[in-house]
């Protein structure tokens, strides 16, 4: 009687051993909610994205009337997909999330292509609602229109808009051609040469490394000290 007695007790202690780690808390203030039933975003966005918030003080666009990052500006953007339902506490209104839950990632002619949005419009590549935009003249329209159709890597034409407007660094494997063709005739109507048929000569493609810091400096071919690239 006593050996099933010993042998019990060393069950259960076994099996409080395994279930009694499992009901203490992980982390200290995991059960200490934020209140997120006034209107507005009291979820504090910094906790986890201070990298984000940093660079938002940074720069002075962006930002709200106070002139500081802080969650509205996020929600700003973050939230600014009038077609998306976001999760919001807001009292008795409170709304479950569908098709994002706080945040969704946006394309920057979101706003910057309409000009009823309030922010600067991004007009001559033929994409704002801008009267006669066409974008017929613009330089870097290829570079637009391929970042939206060709990559992945972020939404529509992001990858030109970061590129260009922002202090990230960028390597770019730039193939250009060392020779044009063309022909050129006698018009014996007019009595003038005229050319034709222009073309480029594929065989002289030479492909630089264009390598642009983060303060906006370039370098073609061999960045100083390379592996410290992108450098600041």
């Amino acid at each position: 009687m006593n050996g099933r007695l010993i042998l019990g007790v060393i069950v259960f202690l076994a099996v409080v051993a395994i279930v009694l780690p499992q009901t203490v808390s992980l982390f200290v203030g995991q059960h200490d909610w934020y209140d997120i039933d006034a209107a507005g975003n009291q979820i504090p966005c910094q906790k986890c994205h201070a990298d984000v918030f940093q660079e938002l003080n940074n720069s002075p666009y962006h930002l709200g009337g106070n002139g500081v990052a802080d969650e509205d500006d996020c929600r700003f953007c973050h939230q600014a997909n009038a077609s998306i339902t976001y999760a919001s506490g807001d009292g008795a209104s409170a709304q479950a999330g569908l098709e994002a839950h706080a945040a969704s990632t946006i394309e920057c002619m979101y706003c910057h292509g309409d000009q009823g949005s309030g922010a600067p419009v991004a007009g001559g590549f033929g994409l704002s609602n801008l009267a006669n935009d066409t974008g017929s003249f613009a330089a870097h329209k290829d570079f637009v229109d391929s970042a939206a159709t060709s990559s992945t890597l972020l939404l529509d034409e992001n990858e030109a808009c970061i590129a260009c407007h922002t202090h990230v660094a960028v390597k770019i494997n730039f193939t250009h051609y060392g020779a044009m063709e063309f022909d050129v005739n006698y018009n014996t109507l007019t009595g003038a040469y005229e050319t034709s048929n222009y073309r480029i000569n594929t065989s002289t493609a030479v492909t630089n490394v264009i390598w642009g810091n983060a303060s906006g400096s370039g370098w073609v071919n061999q960045y100083p000290g390379s592996n410290l690239w992108p450098g600041q």
